[in-house]
């Protein structure tokens, strides 16, 4: 998968599981994403792509932007 499919996969998986549409330009905070929803919606990328993240990718401070999460989901798939 290219960093633009999996990109719009995830923001299309957010969409669907939590209502918020993710942009590159804003925190996912700044979309709306609080972090029940964030809990949510990563439990749903590792169901669609079909792997778990590592605790250590986990830290908040390496999941501010969709492209943290993006970043993140091609060191799995």
């Amino acid at each position: 998968m290219t960093k633009h499919e999996i990109m719009e996969k995830i923001v299309q998986v957010a969409c669907e599981v939590t209502g918020v549409e993710l942009t590159e330009n804003e925190t996912m905070k700044e979309s709306g994403l609080d972090s029940l929803a964030l809990v949510t919606l990563i439990a749903s990328i590792e169901e669609e792509f079909g792997f778990s993240f590592d605790d250590d990718d986990l830290q908040p401070e390496n999941l501010q932007m969709l492209s943290d999460l993006v970043r993140i989901t091609e060191k799995y798939v």
